[in-house]
């Protein structure tokens, strides 16, 4: 990317910035976590649109809830979207953002109809997580990258997001942004510091609330881990001992429920004393929400995850969407879109550029400014010990799927 470019990139963040900054609190309270799908159309004026490369038709996304920067002071056009904006602004092209996806087997379900049949999806780009994304492979539902159209990917990486077990040489997707699966809870409630998986299973804490995930490669996996066993080493014998272990306590009414995005509230509001988390959505909530709460990586282990952008079969608009990708890996876009939601960032200059602002505010007097973002710089990569003790999920094939499908089910049941 020239000098030109990165310039009119900055500039066209500062102009869509010019209100003060929204914090991740006002968003999530527009976006809501709850789980509920939100449609956000993006457009500019029919200028713009009418010279997107390939014609008018605008890049369809669908990606996860409260995933993306946003002001929310902005006027539609151009979009709320600062570092989104900047893009269409840079390359004229348009783009339709959506927040559909709050469960991978549940967006999967959407698109499988059409993938099945050889149609377009209706979607030139997807968010899914890793072990997604080799199902998608595995049974040939996207496109192989031109890597010739990434340079950004190849300069700004880091050496954790790129080749990795689900799609060795990145050949259909790259990182978007990444995360731990762990355990959220909060001390006031709970009494004590939380370490273990086991402390789930604690009886004292029953009554105050204690959550898991609705998801099944999550849950199986870290009770997996709370046995001993390397979830991508794990035997079908060995994932019922971890089913059992979660049935008999669930029979028992150990848990309160089994959550998707909407743990968030619950955990927020002290209505869940634990409950495993996502990493990112905690370093939020500890800086916008709820100041008590904590995360911990169990002392078993954690999972270690990632959601990638990839590109099903039927989009048409595959040249557009190689630029999108490319543009995510430009060090100037990643730091403010990190900047706002917290979590592992593919780029390897974001963390240093995130610490550069905060000491840039902090200069100007914004210790709380400052505050914020030190906190953001110290969480967008993991550590060397959270690589050391988190694992990626096991590549199941269609059989062991159904398996680990049909014994998590009844946990739920």
């Amino acid at each position: 990317m020239s000098d030109e470019q990165r310039s009119r990139i900055e500039m066209a963040i500062v102009r869509a910035m010019q209100k003060d900054r929204v914090s991740r609190r006002t968003f999530l309270g527009r976006a809501g976590r709850g789980g509920i799908a939100i449609g956000a159309a993006l457009t500019l004026p029919g200028l713009i649109a009418a010279c997107t490369p390939g014609g008018s038709a605008a890049l369809e996304w669908a990606n996860w809830p409260a995933y993306i920067d946003i002001d929310e002071e902005s006027d539609p056009n151009p979009t709320p979207y600062p570092t989104l904006n900047a893009f269409i602004e840079q390359t004229g092209i348009n783009v339709n953002y959506s927040e559909v996806i709050n469960d991978n087997e549940e967006f999967f379900g959407t698109i499988f109809p059409d993938l099945e049949a050889g149609n377009s999806t209706g979607w030139d780009i997807v968010t899914p997580t890793d072990w997604m994304v080799e199902k998608l492979i595995r049974l040939g539902y996207v496109q192989e990258l031109d890597h010739s159209k990434l340079p950004n990917l190849a300069a700004n990486a880091a050496d954790f997001a790129v080749d990795q077990w689900f799609d060795p040489g990145n050949a259909h997707s790259v990182y978007w942004q990444g995360g731990i699966t762990g355990i959220g809870y909060n001390p006031t409630i709970t009494g004590r510091q939380i370490t273990s998986f086991d402390d789930l299973f604690d009886p004292a804490f029953k009554d105050l609330g204690v959550g898991l995930f609705s998801d099944t490669r999550d849950m199986l996996s870290l009770s997996l881990l709370s046995l001993g066993i390397v979830p991508a080493n794990a035997t079908i014998d060995d994932v019922t001992r971890a089913q059992e272990k979660l049935l008999t306590a669930a029979e028992a009414g150990q848990f309160r429920g089994f959550y998707g995005n909407e743990y968030y509230d619950e955990l927020s509001a002290g209505n869940l004393a634990l409950t495993i988390a996502w990493s990112g959505d905690v370093t939020q909530m500890k800086l916008y929400d709820n100041a008590d709460v904590e995360f911990v990586v169990p002392a078993e282990g954690g999972m270690r995850w990632n959601d990638n952008l990839v590109i099903p079969n039927g989009s048409t608009n595959v040249d557009a969407v190689h630029q999108l990708m490319n543009y995510w890996y430009d060090p100037v876009p990643a730091t403010t879109l990190a900047e706002y939601i917290g979590y592992f960032s593919p780029v390897a200059a974001v963390p240093e550029r995130i610490q550069a602002d905060a000491d840039a505010a902090r200069a100007d007097g914004d210790d709380a400014g400052a505050d914020e973002l030190e906190v953001f710089a110290a969480t967008v990569a993991p550590t060397e010990d959270q690589i050391a003790n988190t694992y990626p999920y096991k590549q199941l094939t269609e059989d062991e799927e159904t398996e680990w499908n049909d014994l998590w089910l009844q946990v739920m049941s």
